[in-house]
């Protein structure tokens, strides 16, 4: 059956796509965060703290296609999270860059709609997986070269608290 999309549903669906990009962008940062370390910096206090923080910086301002290619040119990721962070990346340019003319008609019927929200959930559920999993990569590779990650969780934990007020 078509009809027009109701207000709660399309709020629904700007709620989810925004979602989706936010967590997207952790696993991207996530990401730019490893290959700064693994490419640029290599050993613990090869550079310094304000270099390091520029060479991530440059690696920010990579898209996520470009991150990839950087990761696999350089063999910076185990296959299983390249690949899952390859399908990200094209459900994300789905999202960005064609969902809304790929999927626009769809939306007027009630197996459309419900194959967006599902694709959009599912895209959301793989990013909020992908972050622990690139996390688990960082804290391998900085323990790899003896150090602790524990210090590196505890400072985290005091910038988020300080974030929220709590300090």
């Amino acid at each position: 059956m078509r009809r027009q999309i109701h207000p709660e549903e399309l709020e629904s669906l700007y709620h989810s796509i925004g979602k989706c990009i936010w967590h997207i962008q952790y696993v991207e940062d996530a990401l730019h965060t490893l290959l700064t370390l693994k490419i640029e910096i290599k050993l613990p206090g090869a550079v310094s703290e304000q270099k390091a923080n520029e060479l991530l910086k440059k690696h920010r301002r990579a898209t996520l296609g470009t991150a990839l290619r950087t990761a696999k040119e350089n063999s910076a990721l185990p296959k299983d999270i390249f690949a899952r962070l390859t399908n990200l990346k094209e459900e994300r340019d789905w999202l960005v860059h064609r969902s809304q003319h790929q999927d626009g008609d769809t939306l007027y019927t009630d197996a459309g709609r419900q194959s967006v929200f599902e694709r959009l959930e599912a895209l959301q559920a793989e990013a909020v997986s992908l972050q622990p999993a690139l996390a688990e990569q960082i804290r391998i590779f900085v323990e790899s070269h003896g150090v602790s990650s524990k210090n590196a969780a505890e400072i985290a934990k005091q910038e988020i608290a300080a974030l929220k007020g709590h300090v």
